[in-house]
């Protein structure tokens, strides 16, 4: 068993994963290490299928996103796989085209991935999609969007431990992913692009939630260990990693995304893949510093110039620049100590972040990886210059961000923005990088 897995600052590492011929092929560089909130008991294992019929078996730490094993099988499963579902670390459900329903067997995973494959199982199995949740039920989506729910008895099932079948939806269910965020929780993507979670309680009824309405319909595929992680494999072979700082919310407006620390920039051609499930649990709610910040600058939007004393008592009702003030009373009222309330220009605060090691640089080559919570600091880190600071909200999969902003049109005003090209201030100034919470 692995020790708890939260966030920690360390020096920068990075990683080249370099697997030619194995269908896998990865380089990670990034400037700036993106860190996860999450407790896990191991890393993130996912098993993968290639279009030749092998299987693939990668290893990513849940800690920052980096590649830490890849292999690749020389056999192949004998047919072409339509679904697959992980059920632990050595155990893989599959269908057939015919609608068979099959378990590989691995035996090593190591130095080389070799499985057996099972007689078939059971017959019928005409799901486009599985996904399984590691407290006992596996999910499957037909071709006819049905929602259908198992239970799997036995670590290694045969056809008397696979049962109990539930139908939790007639239809409607026309999802392009699947994954399993926890025990009877599922995360799931459109064509359209939508992002949704779904609930079942005891009795087989469903709670339907939108976290997104557009941007996730890019991916092929998405996997969750659990713990509000998301990995998301595009076209091109990228892989992108997610952190959900509250799973169970029904919300994605505390979701972040890692612009420039990807898993993988290239090389996933696996067209099938599967997490194993329920290694990773999301953080207790007296951690989620970074959506009480986001929560907070939301609730604020509207609020006018004149009333900018609830900030900062030296806002004198707008007669000073209050942006910096809005943005250190998000913070301070979130229950993070050591903010620099005196610090009244946003650059400055940017210089607050630099001296204390919480700045992330945005460059042309680097996004900084801003997340929910963060400031947004216009211009250069210095002491007394102006420029201005936002608080971000929301962090989107096309790379543009939700942002809250005090003094900005004379109120606390709410905007989408390219970070690429937003500028603001009253020198009109570019986005230099982020300050990240030092308690987050």
């Amino acid at each position: 068993m692995r020790p708890f897995r939260g966030r920690s600052f360390r020096s920068i590492i990075p990683v080249l994963t370099l697997m030619a011929g194995t269908g896998v092929v990865a380089v990670v560089a990034p400037s700036t290490p993106a860190f996860a909130q999450a407790r896990c008991t191991a890393d993130v294992s996912v098993y993968g299928a290639l279009a030749d019929g092998r299987l693939t078996y990668t290893v990513i730490d849940p800690d920052n996103g980096n590649l830490d094993h890849v292999v690749t099988s020389t056999s192949t499963i004998g047919f072409t796989p339509v679904a697959m579902a992980t059920l632990n670390f050595n155990t893989v459900l599959v269908t057939s085209p015919n609608g068979g329903l099959y378990r590989i067997d691995v035996g090593t995973n190591k130095a080389s991935l070799d499985f057996s494959v099972s007689d078939r199982i059971e017959g019928g199995w005409t799901h486009k999609l599985l996904t399984f949740d590691g407290k006992g039920h596996l999910y499957g989506v037909t071709t006819g969007g049905q929602l259908l729910q198992y239970l799997v008895s036995r670590d290694k099932p045969g056809a008397d431990q696979i049962g109990q079948r539930r139908e939790i939806g007639s239809g409607g269910f026309t999802l392009k992913t699947l994954a399993a965020t926890g025990d009877d929780r599922l995360i799931a993507t459109t064509a359209t692009g939508e992002l949704i979670s779904y609930s079942i309680n005891a009795a087989g009824v469903h709670t339907r939630q939108g976290l997104d309405g557009d941007g996730w319909q890019s991916f092929e595929n998405l996997v969750s260990p659990g713990g509000g992680l998301y990995y998301g494999k595009n076209p091109d072979g990228a892989m992108y990693w997610y952190e959900d700082d509250n799973p169970a919310d029904g919300s994605g407006s505390d979701i972040s995304y890692h612009l420039d620390d990807p898993v993988a920039s290239r090389g996933w051609t696996q067209y099938l893949l599967s997490a194993q499930p329920a290694t990773c649990t999301s953080v207790d709610s007296g951690n989620r510093i970074r959506s009480k910040i986001a929560t907070l600058a939301l609730g604020e939007v509207g609020t006018p110039e004149s009333a900018c004393d609830r900030y900062n008592s030296d806002c004198n009702g707008g007669a000073v620049a209050w942006c910096a003030m809005f943005a250190t009373w998000t913070w301070l009222s979130a229950g993070i100590s050591g903010v620099p309330r005196g610090q009244y220009f946003a650059q400055g605060l940017g210089k607050w972040g630099v001296d204390n090691r919480l700045f992330k640089w945005r460059s042309s080559s680097t996004h900084g990886s801003p997340k929910i919570g963060d400031w947004v600091i216009y211009g250069p880190p210095q002491a007394t210059g102006g420029g201005h600071v936002d608080v971000v909200t929301s962090v989107r999969p096309d790379g543009t961000l939700t942002v809250v902003g005090g003094n900005v049109s004379n109120k606390v005003t709410k905007r989408t923005i390219d970070p690429e090209t937003a500028r603001m201030g009253a020198d009109d100034l570019l986005i230099s990088g982020y300050v990240s919470p030092p308690s987050a």
